[in-house]
């Protein structure tokens, strides 16, 4: 029981720390929601069911239905990548309680308890948003395939299975928090939270191998005959080469420009020193933007002879890019709030409010701009090769491209107030 007052106390007086991760939990809650019902609605079951031979090779799933599965499957991946920030942000309670002589077991009940409560209060709250989102969805599909049915119609079988993939989220989540904090000592606990160094790896890589691996996937793309399932591959390659890039070139670059550049320059030069810091540990990220954006490309166009399949992979192109958005924006956050002794020694020793404003734009803007450019170079190309052979128009490229660009400048605006609330606001006087 006290285990349970401590921490509901610690959820409710630290709500900051479970704000973005319970936004994440609501809004997968309500995509599952959406894409089960697309998966079981029967107004679509003469389309959508599976038709199956006498063998196992002859059974044939629909593309519609295997992409919504796909993306529920996203869904649960990313509240796993937010469970383990959230747990990075709860070290320091962890710790506390591990010198207090809880054992690992009563340190996985306390985190489980705070779990528990966010999604008991995400999944009613995703299931009404999925509710209010699924007529649009319905009307835009219904449209699209010629069919006069109720759009207010909701599978039975979507609420089910929404809370059954709750439930199998819960129990993964218990079994990563008892691993996690089995695996760190109270040591780790309680250097990870304010840790801001980032280990460049133990391996020297020369920087002109990266560039050329990331050069490589664009050359992949014209040595390849030209279909949508041709730039999987050099995609990949280019991911390599951008990480690569991001964890060692990049850091190099930065050293050099301190030390030259931008030595008398002290805005950017601790803006940019942040940015190295946190670009570095959203190298997932990174990677699954980009996977997800230029893989989405290539299903799009190859789905648009096929209205079912086309306005699935719309909705969950769209899906896929808020998901990635609410995910940075609750990382990005969560690592201001990390900052806030360094913005307050800032402050203590000349810099204004105003100073500090203007190293949180730099670095804000920096970051996104990156993010969004590192996957645009391969859209660009795969976009001028569809293009080229007249399977894509540039109004759709046009379309396509803000679809991905205008949620993440969004996302950007909301992490710069997130930022200046969290290290600038707290501030006490002075101006």
């Amino acid at each position: 029981m006290g285990t349970l007052r401590f921490s509901m106390t610690m959820l409710i007086r630290d709500y900051r720390k479970s704000i973005f991760y319970g936004m994440t939990l609501v809004f997968a809650v309500a995509v599952s929601f959406v894409f089960f019902n697309i998966i079981n609605n029967k107004d679509l079951v003469d389309q959508m069911i599976a038709s199956s031979g006498g063998t196992w090779h002859e059974v044939k799933m629909p593309f519609s239905s295997v992409l919504s599965f796909l993306i529920v499957c996203f869904c649960c991946f990313m509240i796993f990548f937010a469970n383990n920030f959230f747990l990075t942000r709860k070290t320091t309670e962890l710790a506390v309680m591990g010198m207090s002589g809880s054992g690992y077991i009563n340190s996985t009940i306390y985190v489980l308890y705070q779990t528990f409560v966010l999604l008991l209060l995400a999944t009613p709250l995703g299931i009404l948003l999925g509710r209010i989102v699924v007529p649009y969805a319905n009307q835009y599909m219904y449209t699209a395939l010629g069919i006069d049915k109720d759009i207010h119609i909701i599978a039975k079988e979507a609420y089910l299975y929404s809370f059954l993939i709750v439930a199998i989220v819960l129990a993964m989540i218990c079994v990563l928090t008892a691993g996690y904090l089995h695996r760190n000592d109270i040591l780790v606990l309680l250097s990870q939270e304010k840790e801001m160094n980032f280990n460049k790896g133990s391996r020297k890589t020369s920087s002109l191998l990266y560039i050329g691996i990331y050069i490589m996937g664009i050359v992949m793309m014209f040595m390849n005959p030209h279909q949508a399932d041709a730039y999987i591959a050099p995609t990949l390659v280019g991911i390599i080469g951008a990480i690569g890039i991001i964890r060692y070139v990049l850091p190099d670059v930065i050293r050099k420009m301190k030390k030259d550049v931008f030595l008398t320059k002290r805005h950017i030069l601790i803006s940019i020193s942040n940015l190295s810091y946190s670009i570095q540990r959203s190298l997932l990220l990174f990677g699954l933007m980009t996977v997800s954006v230029t893989g989405m490309m290539a299903i799009l166009v190859a789905c648009k002879d096929s209205p079912r399949e086309f306005t699935t992979a719309v909705i969950g192109y769209i899906v896929v890019i808020v998901l990635l958005a609410v995910s940075i924006v609750y990382k990005l956050s969560m690592e201001a709030m990390t900052r806030k002794i360094l913005f307050s020694n800032l402050w203590k020793i000349g810099y204004t409010r105003k100073e500090l404003r203007k190293m949180i734009k730099q670095e804000i803007a920096m970051y996104y701009t990156i993010l969004i450019c590192i996957p645009l170079v391969y859209i660009i190309f795969i976009a001028g090769r569809f293009i080229y052979y007249e399977e894509m128009t540039f109004y759709f490229v046009l379309v396509f491209s803000l679809a991905y660009i205008i949620p993440i400048a969004l996302s950007g605006l909301i992490t710069y107030y997130q930022y200046e609330q969290a290290v600038v606001k707290s501030i006490k006087g002075g101006k």
